[in-house]
């Protein structure tokens, strides 16, 4: 029977899976109506450990805020008929997003951008791993879960005939809500794929970013795959990276570059905020204990924070080719970062590199080394001078208060685990 009651897909921001949300009847959530949403949101984690944060606890009964769709981001869902999908941010009393939310804090800097005369363009780029929710004859296997493909060659057409059903019922959906799919196309790992997002401007994109990725895994689900994020699952093979390209323009002209094949002043700034914020930021771009697996300069993961021209072995590469695309890649993000996360630490860093107008590091000074694992990227963030005059005091204080919880669940799992590790160099030979 055919669906006659119109449905509303409302997607949240939250830190972790990127979007969580609720299904309603469309007429509830058009003006005039009243929703709410809980709190806790930004205290679950990945499997919905509940952090207590200062604003959102167990003492305080984890409240409901209001929550106010963005009407500029409702789309159909073409694949899902009778049903449409719209962005909504949490607020206060005054109706302003909370400043909790990554969406609003991402937002509020391309504000700050717009009061310099700038726009920040992003161009996101994301690495994954498809799965067969069974165990199957193709090696390797994870669990119940099998890699999509036998082969592992990057760049492979053979692997792009294997996957070319999902791949392209997945860029038409795209295109049918005005999200573009550059490309889609096969990366060196097993099950492993790589699509790139058209740039846009900074909300626009990332708001893009996010529902690339929650519908690529609803598009799997529902052909029996899985699709996974993780930023590295197989500790013998590349990880998942989620690479952001970011521009400034003005007046729609982009001015990253001075037009002679260097960078711009303003370019030149943005770039030294990049790299003198990288390790501060180092926690919204790689926020989770299985993040700092993928880090591995022979893997093109940057330890350092160094830059380069057309360098895909450094932190920052540059690209001057063409100056009305000229950009800087910043290569640090994982794939399992949030896109809000990873939007709002590089405007932020760039942000300051224009306001101080830092300059870039001499020619044989020394990079810095950015933090090897969640602990020091924790201690980085919240040691930072500069980022909550950024970012907000509300939302550093509750992000860093989830990722000290995530910690200290792992080092919990460490402590009580015995490891596949112990076992071997003990139960045999003691």
């Amino acid at each position: 029977m055919a669906d006659h009651v119109a449905m509303t897909q409302l997607e949240v921001p939250d830190y972790d899976l990127g979007l969580r949300g609720k299904l309603v009847r469309s007429s509830k959530t058009r003006r005039g109506s009243s929703l709410a949403f809980c709190t806790i949101v930004y205290g679950l984690s990945l499997t919905d450990d509940v952090t207590d944060t200062p604003f959102s606890s167990a003492a305080n009964g984890y409240p409901d805020a209001q929550l106010v769709p963005d009407e500029t981001t409702r789309v159909e869902l073409p694949w899902r008929p009778g049903t449409d999908a719209v962005i909504a941010d949490l607020v206060d009393a005054d109706l302003r997003p909370l400043d909790l939310s990554p969406r609003a804090v991402l937002g509020n800097l391309a504000d700050r951008y717009g009061e310099l005369g700038l726009a920040p363009v992003l161009g996101f780029e994301y690495e994954l791993w498809i799965f067969r929710d069974e165990r199957g004859a193709a090696p390797p296997i994870l669990g119940d879960r099998a890699a999509h493909g036998r082969t592992e060659n990057a760049y492979s057409l053979t692997r792009c005939a294997e996957i070319h059903d999902i791949a392209t019922e997945f860029v038409n959906r795209m295109d049918q809500i005005g999200i573009e799919i550059e490309m889609f196309h096969a990366e060196l790992g097993p099950g492993f794929f790589e699509f790139t997002l058209a740039p846009e401007t900074a909300l626009r994109a990332t708001d893009n970013a996010v529902r690339a990725r929650q519908y690529l895994r609803d598009l799997c689900a529902e052909r029996g795959l899985h699709a996974s994020f993780m930023a590295k699952p197989f500790a013998d093979k590349s990880g998942a990276g989620g690479h952001v390209h970011s521009s400034l323009t003005r007046d729609g002209d982009n001015v990253f570059s001075d037009g002679a094949g260097a960078l711009s002043a303003e370019g030149s700034h943005y770039l030294a905020g990049l790299l003198a914020g990288m390790a501060d930021t180092s926690l919204m771009l790689n926020p989770h204990v299985n993040s700092y697996k993928r880090i591995d300069p022979e893997m093109f993961t940057p330890a350092f924070a160094n830059w380069g021209y057309d360098d895909r072995g450094t932190a920052a590469r540059v690209i001057l080719a063409d100056a009305r695309s000229a950009r800087v890649e910043h290569r640090r993000p994982g794939a399992d970062a949030n896109p809000y996360l990873v939007a709002a630490a590089l405007l932020a860093a760039g942000l300051r590199g224009l306001r101080e107008r830092l300059a870039l590091p001499a020619g044989d000074a020394e990079p810095a080394e950015l933090p090897g694992d969640l602990g020091s990227a924790l201690t980085h963030f919240e040691n930072s001078t500069w980022l909550p005059d950024l970012l907000g005091k509300p939302f550093c204080t509750s992000f860093a208060t989830t990722r000290r919880a995530e910690l200290q669940r792992y080092e919990q799992w460490l402590r009580t685990t015995i490891t596949d590790w112990e076992l071997h160099r003990h139960l045999e030979h003691q």
